[in-house]
């Protein structure tokens, strides 16, 4: 399975039987060197040493050349605001545009508890003006999303997002194509707490993800057809989370306890179609894959995208051990671009070198990397490294014999014993000659992981 959706750390190495609890110190050193997050595999050219490109982490707001200039237009809004409220009283509409200018300003300079202040009152008095459930004010609970995730206040975020589906499947109804975006969203968002392991019941967040995921691609096909571009953006999803499923099967018995079944069954009901509340690995995964592959086979001039789409299919079947499904589908991948100009060429960036499967398993990378800071469970900051791997390749994708180029530190040994397990743990789409998956032996990757 592929590491970088396993959000755990690893633990520090076992302690002699009898020994006395590890004094603080120590303590904090076994949770500052555990794996937070492990990215996905990036190969390496054995004649060329190279840096994994940094992380895009945002600078201070201070840093920001225009800070000051910001400074002074919140100065003036407080004092529009103020003005405001002596002519017009407390709750006059045109308060909401302030309000909301001036707490994006206050997002821009980093002071996001006095932004979700400002926006929590601009809310206020949209309900006041426009209703309980006005849709209005969906742009405002967005800006709160926003400034929760940037301090990482995840139980917020899950309120909000929850929230924020609710006024929009209250206002356009649970049939309207309006509410597609909104089903993206919240698939999305439980997806990624699934990964971040937040939430009461890790197996409600599978559960949700699944039925948002497949009410979207629902939506888009009846509406707009299954050409529509977003069929597959949510398919890819009903991909995803069925992997989820598929890694996590222990989790689905809390889906029988009363506490946890009937949120599901709510969520259900707000819905058009009815999806089962238990999710499902395998199968929901191949009607998936198979439907974005049919997707690329009835467009001309897409040969290439075609052989991927049934290229993913036959690394599902492999993920599950259906190997004699997933030989024919490599086989059918390889023969797909066989009439273009340039099918050798194709051929060798699509199975020319090993690749970590599923590859829609990473969608979600940037984000989680973007948002790591705000993850872990400690004070200290997050930090990264990396950590270089040999290992072989079989016909069937399964890893062997890993090794670790050079010798990592003493503090980083456990880290890197814990990436080396979970590449061992994990699965690639082998490469193909003449149509024949093959095993290639010595393929070098380069692992960035998070602490």
């Amino acid at each position: 399975m592929p590491a970088f959706l396993l959000l755990s750390a690893a633990t520090a190495p076992a302690q002699e039987a009898g020994q006395e609890v590890a004094n603080a110190a120590e303590q904090e050193t076994a949770v500052r060197y555990s794996v937070l997050y492990l990215e996905p595999a990036v190969p390496v050219s054995g004649e060329i040493d190279f840096e994994l490109p940094p992380p895009g982490i945002p600078q201070s707001p201070e840093l920001d050349p225009e800070f000051q200039e910001r400074m002074q237009d919140i100065q003036q809004f407080n004092e529009s605001i103020t003005d405001s409220e002596i002519m017009a009283g407390a709750w006059d509409n045109s308060l909401v545009e302030q309000l909301n200018s001036l707490g994006s300003l206050q997002q821009q300079q980093g002071d996001h508890l006095g932004a979700i202040e400002t926006h929590e009152r601009a809310i206020h008095v949209q309900r006041i003006n426009s209703g309980l459930h006005t849709i209005e004010q969906t742009p405002l609970v967005g800006q709160m999303i926003d400034s929760y995730i940037a301090m990482g206040d995840w139980t917020q975020v899950d309120v909000y997002q929850n929230y924020l589906f609710y006024i929009q499947q209250k206002f356009y109804g649970n049939n309207d194509p309006r509410l597609i975006p909104a089903l993206g969203d919240l698939a999305n968002w439980h997806a990624r707490a699934f990964t971040m392991r937040q939430g009461e019941s890790l197996a409600m967040r599978l559960s949700s993800a699944q039925m948002l995921f497949r009410a979207a691609a629902r939506m888009v096909e009846v509406h707009f057809g299954p050409d529509d571009d977003r069929y597959i953006e949510y398919l890819r999803g009903v991909a995803r989370s069925a992997y989820l499923v598929a890694l996590n099967q222990d989790l689905l018995r809390e889906l029988a306890r009363a506490q946890f079944r009937a949120p599901q069954e709510t969520l259900r009901d707000m819905l058009y179609w009815h999806f089962p509340i238990v999710p499902t690995g395998f199968r929901a995964g191949e009607d998936a894959l198979l439907a974005i592959r049919e997707f690329y086979m009835d467009r001309e001039g897409e040969a290439e995208q075609l052989a991927e789409a049934t290229a993913q299919v036959a690394d599902w079947y492999l993920l599950f051990n259906r190997r004699a499904p997933a030989r024919d589908m490599y086989l059918e991948a390889w023969e797909a671009v066989a009439e273009e100009d340039n099918a050798e060429e194709l051929r060798r960036q699509l199975f020319g070198q090993v690749r970590e499967i599923p590859v829609f398993a990473s969608d979600d990378n940037e984000w989680m990397v973007e948002n790591m800071g705000f993850i872990a469970d400690v004070e200290e900051v997050v930090d990264y490294d990396h950590i270089d791997l040999r290992f072989d390749v079989t016909q069937w994708g399964e890893v062997r014999n890993v090794v670790s180029i050079g010798e990592p530190a003493p503090e980083a040994e456990s880290q890197h014993g814990w990436v080396r397990r979970a590449v061992r743990d994990s699965m690639f789409r082998p490469m193909l000659v003449d149509g024949e998956n093959v095993r290639s032996d010595g393929n070098l990757f380069r692992y960035r992981y998070w602490y």
